[in-house]
Protein backbone atom coordinates (compact mmCIF):
# COMPACT_ATOMS: atom_id res chain seq x y z
CA UNK A 1 0.00 0.00 0.00
CA UNK A 2 2.62 2.19 0.95
CA UNK A 3 4.63 1.78 -2.56
CA UNK A 4 1.15 2.52 -4.57
CA UNK A 5 1.15 5.64 -2.67
CA UNK A 6 4.62 6.60 -3.15
CA UNK A 7 4.07 5.63 -6.83
CA UNK A 8 1.25 7.77 -7.17
CA UNK A 9 2.82 10.98 -4.92
CA UNK A 10 5.73 10.50 -7.75
CA UNK A 11 3.85 10.24 -10.89
CA UNK A 12 1.79 13.47 -9.20
CA UNK A 13 5.15 15.09 -8.39
CA UNK A 14 6.53 14.43 -12.05
CA UNK A 15 2.97 15.65 -13.09
CA UNK A 16 3.18 18.77 -11.64
CA UNK A 17 7.04 19.24 -12.46
CA UNK A 18 6.28 18.58 -16.16
CA UNK A 19 3.16 21.57 -16.38
CA UNK A 20 5.52 23.64 -14.41
CA UNK A 21 8.29 22.91 -17.31
CA UNK A 22 5.69 23.71 -19.93
CA UNK A 23 4.41 27.06 -18.58
CA UNK A 24 8.36 27.82 -18.41
CA UNK A 25 8.06 26.60 -21.86
CA UNK A 26 5.70 29.15 -23.06
CA UNK A 27 7.08 32.08 -21.00
CA UNK A 28 10.36 31.74 -22.91
CA UNK A 29 8.49 32.09 -26.29
CA UNK A 30 9.64 35.26 -27.72
CA UNK A 31 7.13 38.24 -27.35
CA UNK A 32 5.01 38.98 -30.16
CA UNK A 33 5.79 41.92 -32.04
CA UNK A 34 2.28 43.12 -33.18
CA UNK A 35 -1.20 42.44 -32.20
CA UNK A 36 -2.96 39.80 -34.18
CA UNK A 37 -6.50 39.08 -34.11
CA UNK A 38 -7.56 35.97 -36.96
CA UNK A 39 -10.62 33.55 -36.87
CA UNK A 40 -13.97 32.85 -38.54
CA UNK A 41 -17.16 31.69 -36.61
CA UNK A 42 -20.75 32.48 -36.57
CA UNK A 43 -22.40 34.46 -33.59
CA UNK A 44 -25.66 35.46 -32.56
CA UNK A 45 -27.00 38.99 -32.20
CA UNK A 46 -29.74 38.29 -29.17
CA UNK A 47 -31.25 41.92 -30.14
CA UNK A 48 -32.50 40.81 -33.76
CA UNK A 49 -34.30 37.48 -32.20
CA UNK A 50 -36.10 36.78 -35.52
CA UNK A 51 -32.56 37.06 -37.47
CA UNK A 52 -29.75 36.58 -34.86
CA UNK A 53 -26.81 35.00 -36.78
CA UNK A 54 -23.85 37.21 -38.27
CA UNK A 55 -20.26 35.87 -39.36
CA UNK A 56 -17.14 37.66 -38.67
CA UNK A 57 -13.74 37.04 -40.58
CA UNK A 58 -11.13 38.75 -38.61
CA UNK A 59 -7.54 38.63 -40.19
CA UNK A 60 -6.37 42.16 -38.41
CA UNK A 61 -2.11 42.47 -37.25
CA UNK A 62 -0.82 46.00 -35.69
CA UNK A 63 -1.20 48.82 -33.47
CA UNK A 64 -3.06 51.00 -31.97
CA UNK A 65 -0.83 53.94 -33.04
CA UNK A 66 2.77 54.85 -34.23
CA UNK A 67 5.04 57.66 -33.92
CA UNK A 68 6.25 59.73 -36.71
CA UNK A 69 7.76 62.69 -37.37
CA UNK A 70 8.01 62.88 -33.72
CA UNK A 71 4.19 62.75 -32.90
CA UNK A 72 1.50 60.09 -31.86
CA UNK A 73 -0.30 58.96 -34.72
CA UNK A 74 -3.56 56.89 -34.08
CA UNK A 75 -4.00 54.01 -36.33
CA UNK A 76 -0.62 51.83 -37.34
CA UNK A 77 -2.16 48.05 -38.33
CA UNK A 78 -3.88 46.56 -41.68
CA UNK A 79 -5.53 43.67 -42.58
CA UNK A 80 -9.71 42.97 -42.95
CA UNK A 81 -12.75 42.18 -41.42
CA UNK A 82 -15.67 40.55 -43.63
CA UNK A 83 -19.13 39.86 -42.15
CA UNK A 84 -22.19 38.32 -43.15
CA UNK A 85 -25.23 39.51 -42.25
CA UNK A 86 -27.77 36.81 -43.94
CA UNK A 87 -31.73 37.34 -44.44
CA UNK A 88 -34.16 35.21 -43.71
CA UNK A 89 -34.67 34.15 -46.80
CA UNK A 90 -30.94 32.87 -47.53
CA UNK A 91 -29.49 36.08 -49.00
CA UNK A 92 -25.80 36.88 -48.24
CA UNK A 93 -24.96 40.49 -46.88
CA UNK A 94 -21.08 40.89 -47.40
CA UNK A 95 -19.44 43.67 -46.12
CA UNK A 96 -15.41 44.23 -45.77
CA UNK A 97 -13.72 46.82 -43.11
CA UNK A 98 -10.34 47.76 -44.12
CA UNK A 99 -8.53 47.76 -40.77
CA UNK A 100 -6.39 51.26 -39.61
CA UNK A 101 -6.40 50.23 -35.01
CA UNK A 102 -5.73 46.94 -33.35
CA UNK A 103 -5.47 47.26 -29.42
CA UNK A 104 -4.71 43.89 -27.56
CA UNK A 105 -5.27 42.97 -24.20
CA UNK A 106 -4.79 39.68 -22.97
CA UNK A 107 -7.45 37.59 -24.88
CA UNK A 108 -9.32 40.69 -25.70
CA UNK A 109 -8.79 42.99 -28.92
CA UNK A 110 -10.35 46.03 -30.67
CA UNK A 111 -10.59 45.99 -33.91
CA UNK A 112 -11.09 49.16 -36.36
CA UNK A 113 -11.30 50.46 -39.87
CA UNK A 114 -13.53 51.61 -42.53
CA UNK A 115 -15.76 50.40 -44.56
CA UNK A 116 -14.56 49.36 -48.28
CA UNK A 117 -17.93 50.90 -49.92
CA UNK A 118 -20.16 47.68 -50.29
CA UNK A 119 -22.79 46.85 -47.62
CA UNK A 120 -22.13 50.51 -45.65
CA UNK A 121 -21.24 53.67 -46.90
CA UNK A 122 -17.57 53.84 -48.21
CA UNK A 123 -15.22 55.12 -45.68
CA UNK A 124 -17.73 55.15 -42.67
CA UNK A 125 -16.04 54.19 -39.28
CA UNK A 126 -16.54 50.72 -37.48
CA UNK A 127 -14.75 49.32 -34.99
CA UNK A 128 -14.97 45.47 -33.15
CA UNK A 129 -13.89 43.58 -29.62
CA UNK A 130 -13.06 40.13 -29.98
CA UNK A 131 -13.19 37.76 -26.60
CA UNK A 132 -10.63 34.38 -27.41
CA UNK A 133 -11.89 32.84 -24.55
CA UNK A 134 -9.59 30.62 -22.84
CA UNK A 135 -11.81 27.68 -22.31
CA UNK A 136 -12.13 27.09 -25.96
CA UNK A 137 -13.82 28.52 -29.17
CA UNK A 138 -16.88 27.44 -28.36
CA UNK A 139 -17.07 30.29 -25.40
CA UNK A 140 -15.59 32.80 -28.01
CA UNK A 141 -17.61 36.26 -28.00
CA UNK A 142 -17.42 39.36 -30.62
CA UNK A 143 -19.03 42.84 -30.86
CA UNK A 144 -19.79 45.63 -33.34
CA UNK A 145 -20.15 49.02 -33.02
CA UNK A 146 -23.39 48.93 -34.75
CA UNK A 147 -25.11 46.63 -32.80
CA UNK A 148 -25.54 48.61 -29.50
CA UNK A 149 -23.62 51.76 -29.87
CA UNK A 150 -24.29 54.97 -31.81
CA UNK A 151 -22.51 54.44 -34.83
CA UNK A 152 -23.09 58.12 -35.50
CA UNK A 153 -20.09 58.52 -33.58
CA UNK A 154 -18.07 55.51 -33.86
CA UNK A 155 -14.54 56.58 -32.99
CA UNK A 156 -11.25 54.03 -33.82
CA UNK A 157 -10.63 53.62 -30.10
CA UNK A 158 -13.81 52.67 -28.67
CA UNK A 159 -16.38 49.59 -28.93
CA UNK A 160 -18.91 47.75 -27.39
CA UNK A 161 -18.34 44.71 -25.00
CA UNK A 162 -18.29 41.59 -26.89
CA UNK A 163 -21.82 40.78 -26.47
CA UNK A 164 -22.35 37.99 -29.25
CA UNK A 165 -21.70 34.66 -28.59
CA UNK A 166 -19.70 32.09 -30.74
CA UNK A 167 -22.40 29.64 -32.42
CA UNK A 168 -20.42 27.63 -34.82
CA UNK A 169 -16.94 27.87 -36.82
CA UNK A 170 -13.26 27.72 -36.00
CA UNK A 171 -13.51 30.53 -33.40
CA UNK A 172 -11.05 33.51 -32.80
CA UNK A 173 -7.51 34.03 -32.03
CA UNK A 174 -5.94 37.34 -30.06
CA UNK A 175 -2.66 37.17 -30.03
CA UNK A 176 -1.55 40.01 -27.63
CA UNK A 177 1.31 42.29 -28.01
CA UNK A 178 2.61 45.24 -25.42
CA UNK A 179 1.92 48.89 -26.54
CA UNK A 180 4.73 50.62 -28.68
CA UNK A 181 6.68 52.82 -26.98
CA UNK A 182 7.13 56.51 -27.61
CA UNK A 183 10.56 58.13 -27.00
CA UNK A 184 10.64 61.19 -24.96
CA UNK A 185 9.64 64.56 -26.32
CA UNK A 186 7.37 62.67 -28.73
CA UNK A 187 4.57 64.95 -29.23
CA UNK A 188 0.68 63.93 -28.57
CA UNK A 189 -1.84 63.24 -31.68
CA UNK A 190 -3.64 65.81 -33.37
CA UNK A 191 -6.92 65.89 -31.83
CA UNK A 192 -9.51 63.93 -33.33
CA UNK A 193 -12.61 64.73 -35.44
CA UNK A 194 -15.94 63.56 -33.25
CA UNK A 195 -19.18 61.88 -34.51
CA UNK A 196 -16.88 61.43 -37.71
CA UNK A 197 -19.76 59.26 -39.58
CA UNK A 198 -22.58 61.66 -38.88
CA UNK A 199 -22.12 62.62 -42.81
CA UNK A 200 -22.26 59.48 -43.86
CA UNK A 201 -24.55 57.44 -41.62
CA UNK A 202 -28.40 60.30 -41.29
Amino acid sequence: MFVGGALVGSVLAFGVLALGGASAAADRRPPVKEGHVAGDAWVRFSADPQNPLRRFVFDAHGHPFKVAGGKVVFGAARGTVRFDHPEPGGKHNWGTVNVDYVMTGGPVAVVSGTSAGDLWPKGARMTFTVYDDPRGDRHDRVGFSWGVLDHRCTQMDGGPAPFAPYVSGRGYTVRHAELPTAPEGTQGPDKAPTCTNTDLLN
